[in-house]
């Protein structure tokens, strides 16, 4: 169980990361700085993410999911 709890961290983080680039993104637009098809992609790599996250989630007990959880320091 240990390796599918490792993938889902590194999809969590991953997730992280392209949450964080979507607020940088969103900021930019606010002054014209950027394009919305950047955004659009972003929230597609996000939408991926999310779903992959959902799918590895069902592949677990709800036990192993909520120690998985804490282990990303995401409650």
């Amino acid at each position: 169980m240990k390796e599918i709890e490792d993938k889902i961290l590194e999809v969590i983080t991953e997730l992280e990361s392209w949450e964080r680039r979507e607020k940088k993104v969103r900021a930019r637009l606010e002054k014209d700085e950027a394009d919305v098809s950047e955004l659009d992609r972003i929230n597609e790599q996000i939408s991926h993410y999310q779903s992959l996250l959902h799918d590895m989630k069902k592949k677990m007990s709800s036990t192993d999911v909520s120690r998985t959880i804490f282990r990303s320091g995401n409650p």
